[in-house]
């Protein structure tokens, strides 16, 4: 499944993400669950993070534009995605731990 994200270069793109079932049902799984959750734990990780420094640098293109109610949400929502990174990086760590 595939959706947009409009980032600051104004450039469209693609980001495919399979929901439900990563595997070819006519093959077994490769993967340990530990690590598909691995996989998916760092993806998740770097993903948001580039959600975040997109949140921020519009932030401060609204503050330019004089739009300082605007700035104002878009940094609150780049601070709790940031607060979403931390979650995703203690389950991260929990989980080496486990192996």
């Amino acid at each position: 499944m595939a959706h947009k994200h409009d980032h600051e270069d104004h450039q469209d793109h693609h980001h495919h993400h399979k929901h439900g079932h990563d595997h070819d049902h006519d093959k077994p799984s490769e993967m340990t669950f530990s690590e598909k959750m691995e996989k998916l734990l760092n993806h998740w990780i770097k993903h948001n993070r580039e959600h975040v420094q997109t949140y921020r640098t519009w932030a401060e293109r609204a503050l330019e534009a004089g739009m300082q109610d605007i700035s104002k949400q878009i940094e609150e929502a780049a601070e709790t995605s940031a607060k979403v990174d931390i979650s995703l990086e203690n389950a991260l760590e929990v989980l080496k731990k486990r192996e």
